[in-house]
């Protein structure tokens, strides 16, 4: 069919649409074809390989809780990988696209995943924690001290850390001072927040805003008279808030 008009004539042929849905179809050809042979088989597994090998070789420390989400898409990814290269069947093409399909999703899924834990996934620095000043301390002139965290454990940029605080009775056959004892804790640094008071075992957070080289938080003990106490960090964690 044809009009027309003032700039000339529009044409509306049955062929052009005819091209389109051949070539079309020969992209979809291609594609089987290529889905189906011998030599792609092993690709969604090799790929999916190949990504759980690069994130060993960067593992970050952190809870594991956090790895859950990655470990589901790699193991997904492995699975319907492992399924596609035993499915040996030529002629089941829906079956090898999807299973080659998911594989591929999977792994892509599950390395944004991961990459999403190594920028802004929590950071276990628990062992690097530095203790400055002598213990025990006491309610009297020895009642402070300065936990410390150095350049190598921040060279992960993140802008919380969370602190838990052990207290414990530094003579455990006497009687204990724990019911009357606390904490503040401060970070000492210039514009800090305010001090975060803490029981034994508690856990103070603190907002480190800019990087900074080292990180030093002060400690002042809290007690009754004659009760002396030994202060360790137990839980040293950078996270992005």
């Amino acid at each position: 069919m044809s009009r027309a008009g003032g700039g000339g004539d529009v044409h509306n042929s049955p062929t052009t649409h005819g091209d389109h849905s051949i070539a079309a179809n020969d992209i979809r050809n291609v594609i089987i074809r290529w889905v189906l042979h011998p030599s792609a088989r092993w690709l969604p597994l090799l790929l999916a390989c190949a990504a759980v090998v690069a994130a060993g070789a960067r593992w970050p420390d952190g809870p594991a809780r956090q790895y859950v989400l990655w470990g589901v898409l790699t193991g997904l990814s492995l699975l319907a990988a492992a399924a596609r290269v035993l499915d040996r069947r030529p002629r089941d093409a829906l079956v090898v696209g999807v299973l080659s399909l998911v594989s591929v999703l999977a792994t892509v899924g599950g390395w944004l995943t991961f990459q999403q834990v190594v920028a802004h996934g929590e950071i276990d620095v628990t062992g690097q924690v530095r203790s400055e000043g002598r213990q025990p301390l006491d309610d009297g002139a020895h009642r402070t001290l300065t936990l410390r965290l150095d350049a190598p454990a921040l060279a992960e940029p993140r802008d919380a850390l969370r602190l838990t605080l052990a207290i414990a009775d530094h003579d455990p056959a006497g009687p204990t001072c724990l019911p009357d004892t606390r904490a503040t804790l401060s970070l000492l640094t210039s514009g800090a927040a305010q001090p975060t008071e803490v029981r034994p075992g508690g856990t103070a957070d603190f907002s480190l805003g800019a990087r900074a080289g080292a990180v030093r938080i002060g400690v002042v003990l809290h007690t009754a008279r004659g009760c002396r106490m030994d202060v360790r960090a137990t839980g040293a964690v950078l996270h992005d808030r």
